[in-house]
This record gives structure tokens, sequence and C-alpha cells, in this order.
């Protein structure tokens, strides 16, 4: 697996996460598997890289949630480091730029779906001959031994060209037989930038294109579509918040995003937030007293609050809420320790 630099951003981050869900240091070392002063020892820079899969797993341990939900907290870390750095700051923190292109999940449109289906029948492959075609991993950086690459994974290697700042991809493909059949039938619904990158990339020299067109063709299709870069992303943003300031636009953090399904996450989080504004309007002891209890289940388990929070609730008639509460707080009481104040304060009536 590929190391990564533990760069001051990066150790900033794990200790700051960690805090925030108030996991010790030497807790989090033993559940990795390691020394006692483990973590102490990234987080202070005594321990310079780590292998990307470690430290992914350091992320899912602080969090705890589950897969998707943990995609989607990474995506939201991500965005948050990255905006706050200048591009030169950005062109080095390595670990964003495999979170970037390997954890974080686009949506896969169907246009995309329909543009792979009519290429591979112009082409007349099935979509098991196109994943064998995938998997000879034509496209690989011919300086790194295949033998050394662990399958699926991404390798990253970022160089200085004439002061200019590159990013090479690599990674050995061995994806299952029926995988692009699980995009046609919409079975897999979300994809990593890197492997619908692959994907596209073979369709294209397939059809006879040079290396350097296939790569320019597919860039232009996944932007199309909605798969951007972290760089892509914080330009299109920079870039959107320049010319409404110049044209002295009122404009919102909506208003700013590159696309559609960005902007849907900030209108619903904006809509969440303005009904807790309202709430808090309506009674603030209240509302300050039952955050701090959600404050206090996320720090416990951010998934299973996540979960419940996000369970269909709206599909209870409305004269059956009364008796789903009684059956949630009875439920809820037989699974919590009677022995704290806190905690019996805290149950539902």
């Amino acid at each position: 697996m590929p190391n990564i630099e533990l760069t001051e951003n990066l150790r900033t981050t794990i200790r700051t996460l960690r805090k925030e869900q108030k996991k010790r240091g030497d807790e989090l070392s033993k559940e990795l598997g390691k020394g006692a002063s483990y973590i102490s020892q990234i987080e202070i820079g005594k321990i310079k890289e780590i292998d990307f899969s470690l430290l992914n797993k350091i992320f899912k341990k602080i969090t705890n949630l589950s897969k998707d939900d943990y995609v989607k907290y990474m995506e939201e870390i991500i965005d948050q480091n990255a905006l706050h750095m200048t591009k030169e700051e950005l062109e080095h923190e390595k670990w964003i730029y495999q979170f970037d292109y390997e954890i974080r999940k686009f949506p896969i449109n169907d246009a995309l779906i329909d543009f792979i289906t009519d290429h591979l029948n112009q082409l007349k492959y099935t979509p098991e001959d196109f994943i064998n075609i995938v998997n000879q991993n034509k496209g690989l950086d011919t300086s790194l031994n295949p033998e050394t690459l662990e399958p699926n994974k991404l390798y990253i290697q970022v160089s200085e060209e004439e002061k200019r700042v590159k990013i090479i991809t690599s990674i050995k493909f061995h994806l299952p037989s029926d995988y692009i059949i699980d995009i046609i039938t919409h079975k897999r619904q979300t994809i990593n930038y890197i492997t619908m990158q692959g994907i596209l990339y073979n369709i294209f020299l397939c059809e006879g294109l040079s290396s350097d067109e296939s790569a320019k063709a597919c860039h232009k299709i996944l932007k199309e579509n909605g798969f951007l870069t972290i760089k892509e992303r914080n330009k299109i943003i920079t870039q959107n918040i320049k010319e409404k300031s110049e044209k002295n636009e009122h404009f919102t953090l909506y208003d700013v995003q590159p696309t559609d399904f960005d902007k849907e996450y900030i209108s619903i989080k904006e809509y969440i937030n303005k009904n807790l504004d309202a709430l808090r309007d309506q009674n603030l002891k209240y509302t300050l007293d039952k955050m701090k209890i959600l404050q206090k289940n996320t720090q416990a388990d951010f998934g299973l609050t996540f979960a419940l929070m996000s369970s269909p609730l709206y599909n209870i008639p409305a004269e059956k809420r009364n008796d789903f509460w009684k059956a949630y707080a009875k439920l809820l009481k037989s699974f919590i320790i009677k022995s704290s104040d806190e905690h019996n304060q805290s149950l539902p009536d």
C-alpha cells in the first residue's frame, strides 16, 4: 500500500477529530493494534508517514460510522480542509488526493450509464468482455512493478516539474466480472473517481484514441457528469464567489456550489438549520437541552445517531405516532443502565 506523509495539517485533523469524538489516544492506539503511544507519536510529528490503509483505519476508528456515513463524513472533512488551504498548500497534501480519488463516492447518473452502454454496443463488447480489458491495466505507469501493487488500491505520486506540481495516479484494477453489469442495472449507484476514470479511459482506448487523447476525453466526460476533483471543486467555488462579489450580488453558500448534488446537500442542511432556529425561537431552554443530548449522542456513536435520525419516520401514520413514541421509549429504557441519573433525565416521556 502507498505511504502517506503525515503533514502538519493531517496531524492536526487527526487530533481535532479525535478530541471532538472524545477518543483517547492510547485507546485508539490499542484498537489499531499498536503501542499505547502510537497516536501521540503521530500527532506530535515523531512518525513521519504511514500506510494509507492504516490512515483510513484511524479515521474509521475515530468516527465509528457505517460505510456510507463514513464516506459522506470524510467528504465533508476533505472539503473543509481544502477550502482553508492555498493552491500551493493543497498540492502537497497527498492524503487529501488519496481520499478524494479513492474514498469519495460519486452518484452514477443515467447519462453515464447510457454512455457506457452505447459505446460498449458500438464496440461489440459484452460488459464481462470489457471488464477483462480494464483488468489488463494497459494504462498502468510502466515505471511501477505490477507485482508489487495491491489490486484496486490507488497509488499517488506528487512531483514538481518546472515550478508546477503534477499529481500522478496509478492503480492496478482487478474488478469483479459483474462490475459493469451492476452499473448498467443500477445495482451499483455510486463509484469512486479513479474507477470511473479507468472505465471511460479504456473505452476511448478501445475506440482507437491514443493514451493522451483518451485521458483528455475521459476528463471531459467526468467533468460534464459532476465528477470533480477537490481542486476543480475549489476552483469553481472560488470563481463563483469572485464573480458574484465583483457584481455586488448577494449570494449564499448554495449559490456557489459546483454541482446539483452539492446544491441539494446545502439546501437540505440549511432547511434543517432553519427548523432548529425556529425551535430555538419558540423555546430556547428546551432546544438547548435537547441539542446538548444530541451532541452527546453523536460523540458516543455518530453512526447510530445518524441512522436513527434518518429512519423513515415519515411513513408512520399520524394516528400511530404516539403509539410509536411510547414503544420507542420503552425499548430505549430497556437498553439503558438505570443507575445513571443523567441517563434517566434524558429518557423520552
